[in-house]
């Protein structure tokens, strides 16, 4: 096993105190800083401690049959099939959709990596560590037309109709928004951004989301995405409360401190909220207003043990009390979030602290796990069953 050196990335977006005060680093730190990540992802890998100290990416490449398996390289390839991360958006990140892998294989086919860059979907689970507030999903369409009556602003209610008598009325009113000439995008929104002011002393659902929305106006003013997320579910995960992203589930996530793990996947599309590209024809190709993320709790399997269910083949997220042996099989990822804990196994023992986390290879064998820490384990479901 490995003892991994996560790698911190520094987004605009991110928290200058959630990731830092995990490690016991002093905060508030100079730059914000958005993701914490472990795992063999080419953009940001994990630094290990074999000889040498070469990154996990460059471990699985040299040999991804012994450290993954050969299962789990006939399933998925020769990349690990999963990134963990700690996510800390101190402000709202982009409202982003992404493909399925059919979809983004039949992309490529005619457009290389102009749009996305492999060939794989990009499911993700969020677990609230911390309460962590999201948009999700997209309202039903009476639900976006009470809003509109609320609002009373009239290129809002003029997308409303738009919709009224299309075969896909939440995917006709997202387009109608979408569509707003550039001239009249800043307009539009503070028309929006105003009334969500007056509508936020509301203590209903509606209220609460609008003035979620007057928010993230402060950090993306004039955006159309603020308009964009009022058709968005709203909610605030309280910890231990998960998310399951499948492709297809618009998303923003807008502050909170969490764990996610997600496909080794880059392909995504904006809709807003972002100085990213914005790829707006695409996103409503592929946007599924009908599939909303899945949130819910851990669930025992056995004792001291528990899953984040998810639809994914490519992860299953445990959260593991100590004394016993680390769950899964095949290649792992062992993160401790708070406390102590040791990993035994035949080749080595390893102490993990606050926010330290630890690589296993396939052929580790098993691993006991001791302590007092609060940990969590990522492994490639159903490998070994047949």
């Amino acid at each position: 096993m490995d003892r991994l050196t996560p790698v911190v990335f520094h987004d605009a977006w991110g928290s200058r105190v959630a990731i830092a005060s995990l490690q016991g680093r002093a905060a508030p730190t100079a730059e914000p800083e958005s993701e914490l990540w472990m795992g063999a992802h080419e953009s940001g890998p994990s630094g290990t401690d074999r000889e040498g100290s070469p990154h996990l990416a460059a471990v699985v490449a040299q040999d991804p049959a012994r450290e993954l398996g050969q299962e789990c390289v006939a399933r998925h390839g020769h990349r690990l099939p999963f990134l963990l991360k700690v996510l800390a958006p101190g402000r709202a990140i982009s409202i982003q959709v992404h493909p399925s892998a059919e979809q983004a294989r039949e992309v490529r086919a005619t457009t290389g990596d102009a749009v996305y860059v492999d060939d794989s979907a990009k499911p993700e689970l969020l677990l609230a560590i911390a309460p962590f507030e999201v948009f999700v999903g997209m309202r039903e369409p009476a639900v976006v037309a009470e809003i509109g009556r609320r609002l009373a602003v009239p290129a809002f209610s003029a997308a409303v109709a738009a919709g009224q008598d299309a075969d896909d009325p939440a995917h006709a009113v997202l387009s109608a928004v979408l569509a707003t000439p550039e001239a009249e995008v800043a307009g539009f929104v503070r028309e929006v951004v105003a009334a969500c002011v007056r509508l936020s002393g509301r203590a209903d659902e509606i209220g609460v989301a609008a003035a979620t929305v007057v928010e993230v106006a402060e950090m993306h003013p004039d955006d159309i995405g603020l308009v964009v997320l009022l058709l968005m579910h709203h909610r605030v995960l309280a910890p231990g409360e998960y998310i399951d992203v499948a492709a297809g589930v618009l998303h923003s996530y807008v502050r909170g401190l969490g764990v996610e793990v997600l496909a080794n996947s880059d392909n995504v599309v904006r809709a807003g909220l972002t100085s990213k590209e914005v790829n707006v024809p695409e996103l409503l190709r592929i946007v599924d207003p009908r599939a909303g993320g899945v949130a819910g709790h851990g669930r025992v399997v056995a004792e001291g043990v528990e899953v984040f269910d998810s639809a994914s083949d490519r992860f299953l997220l445990h959260r593991v009390t100590p004394g016993r042996d680390v769950p899964g099989v095949g290649p792992r990822i062992v993160f401790c979030l708070r406390g102590g804990i040791t990993l035994t196994s035949a080749s080595r023992s390893l102490d993990l602290g606050d926010a330290e986390s630890a690589f296993l290879p396939a052929g580790e064998g098993a691993v006991r796990l001791d302590g007092d820490g609060e940990v969590y384990v990522v492994a490639v479901p159903d490998l070994g069953s047949g």
